[in-house]
């Protein structure tokens, strides 16, 4: 027969010095009982050393890190939900969230080829911010513990829908008091109270205003009711509206150049969906706009349907890697009207002569559904910053862009060329490294700017590197009211050879349906 203590390493863990808390273990926490965290667990115990397991209540890694000490002396570090090699001895296993010194401590024996299990004698607490309509929100709040009125530190909401992970607060059980960012304990408005007990996950769902941050509610609510979209079922979002804005476009190929105003109307739909635990985004956006310029009718200045997928497999909360498709094309005709009448010439690609009209009071450049563009990308994505104030994110990889002209025209001379001069722009197909840069600042909580850069170098000519910058400020009037500047750049010398520019001021009105 074996000795005990070689059979032990060959069953793979190690014994449990706590086995009858292990086994018998009822607690109902998102990580599943000890016992079945235990067993998940491929960690080996080796001869000669034991082992220290903390519990986890959430997933390991959205909870504060484990640290060993020993004589003031800190020997290991770890996670919740994995077993920590040790020699034998005694140990004081410090844990939880906040400071250094608002962490506690629990005072562990380790025994030679044993693991012992840390007693759940702290308290868990998952903060859901949402807003009236029940969809997830990056919000964020203030914890402040009511005994003693200490301030713990700041939460963030998570894009739930999206599959973003909610970070989970490791706490000594107590009554704690839940403060919008800036408040203090005295607060009289914008405040939620919640009891934590030893042992238990406790699930809180705050309701906040999506624009000023204001609390609207708040509650305790069990853990079946959070999100059910992310359990295999679909969840979507649908946002209408419109704007009046201001618009300038320089070398905008399919549109006139110059200034103008304009009106415009919106449709936003994103549609969120979970495989393998992680998000798939689908979103869909149409824009439809009209501008007024002097002496000259209306006309289309905005005419954009674009199809956006992203799915992102968490390898980490922060990185994992990434497949995404895009498409975006017109869904009218786009024409150039003429302050007169005017004779136009159009040449091929080489500079031959394709065709010449005269006297006309307006050109198609464009047909429905003509300019075309698609992307697709596969690679790794990086979550590096996130903040109450900001956040940003990198992806890179390999990608590939098509554009699919189909007759677009670009106009290549002056407004006083006698005829005026208009290129065929030809087809494009171009494969490379692809980078992309989001971020987001929230200067205030009623002044938001994003910025989004995306570039493909191509792996055979780099004389054509594609370059689009896209940023955005807004400034929040209401909740339905915006202002909001747009700046748009885009230098691809495969559609034209000079870089594009468009600026735009809108006043913008919106409603969430749901």
């Amino acid at each position: 027969m074996l000795p005990i203590s070689v059979a032990l390493l060959l069953f793979g863990q190690g014994g449990v010095a706590d086995a009858a808390d292990a086994s018998s273990d009822t607690l109902q926490w998102s990580a599943g009982s000890i016992a079945e965290q235990m067993e998940r667990d491929p960690t080996i115990v080796p001869f000669g050393k034991g082992a220290i397991f903390v519990p986890a209540m959430t997933n390991p890694l959205d909870e504060p890190p484990v640290s060993i000490w020993q004589d003031d002396r800190r020997v290991a570090q770890g996670t919740t939900g994995k077993r920590i090699i040790l020699s034998p001895g005694t140990y004081n296993v410090h844990m939880g969230s906040g400071t250094v010194d608002q962490r506690f401590s629990v005072q562990t024996s380790v025994r030679e080829l044993f693991t012992s299990v840390v007693p759940a004698s702290w308290a868990g607490l998952a903060v859901h911010i949402v807003d009236e309509q029940m969809s997830s929100l990056r919000g964020s709040y203030e914890l402040i513990r009511v005994e003693d009125r200490e301030y713990l530190g700041i939460g963030f909401g998570a894009d739930e829908e999206a599959g973003e992970p909610v970070s989970t607060w490791i706490l000594r059980p107590g009554l704690y008091k839940i403060v919008r960012v800036g408040e203090t304990y005295r607060a009289r408005r914008d405040f939620s109270t919640v009891r934590l007990t030893s042992g238990r996950l406790t699930h809180f769902q705050l309701v906040q205003d999506a624009s000023t941050a204001e609390f609207k509610g708040g509650g305790e609510i069990p853990e079946e009711e959070l999100f059910l979209f992310q359990r295999g079922t679909l969840w979507t979002t649908l946002i209408f509206g419109g704007d009046l804005s201001l618009n300038s476009r320089t070398n905008v190929v399919g549109s006139p150049d110059g200034e103008s105003y304009a009106v415009r109307a919106f449709l936003d739909t994103k549609l969120s969906a979970e495989i393998f635990d992680s998000p798939l985004i689908l979103r869909l956006q149409i824009e439809e706009g009209w501008n007024k310029s002097p002496e000259l009718p209306w006309q289309t200045i905005q005419d954009r349907a674009d199809l956006d997928g992203l799915y992102v497999y968490r390898v980490r909360p922060w990185i994992g890697p990434y497949l995404r498709f895009s498409g975006e094309t017109n869904l009218l005709e786009g024409w150039q009207y003429f302050d007169g009448r005017r004779d136009i010439e159009v040449r091929r690609e080489d500079g031959t002569v394709r065709r010449t009209e005269e006297n006309l009071d307006k050109l198609l450049l464009r047909s429905p559904v003509g300019l075309t563009s698609v992307k697709e990308g596969v690679g790794v994505n990086v979550r590096f910053f996130k903040t109450v104030f900001g956040e940003a994110t990198l992806r890179s990889g390999v990608g590939a862009r098509h554009r699919l002209t189909r007759g677009l025209l670009e106009q290549t001379s002056g407004d006083s060329a006698d005829p005026l001069l208009y290129l065929r722009v030809p087809d494009s197909h171009l494969v490379g490294i692809e980078g992309t840069l989001l971020g987001v600042v929230r200067v205030t909580r009623w002044v938001v700017a994003n910025v989004e850069m995306d570039a493909l170098v191509p792996f055979d000519d780099l004389n054509h590197v594609i370059l689009e910058v896209e940023g955005s400020l807004a400034v929040k009037l209401t909740h339905f009211i915006s202002i909001n500047y747009i700046l748009r750049f885009l230098r691809d010398k495969t559609l034209s050879e000079t870089d594009q520019l468009e600026h735009d001021v809108r006043l913008r009105f919106s409603v969430e349906l749901f």
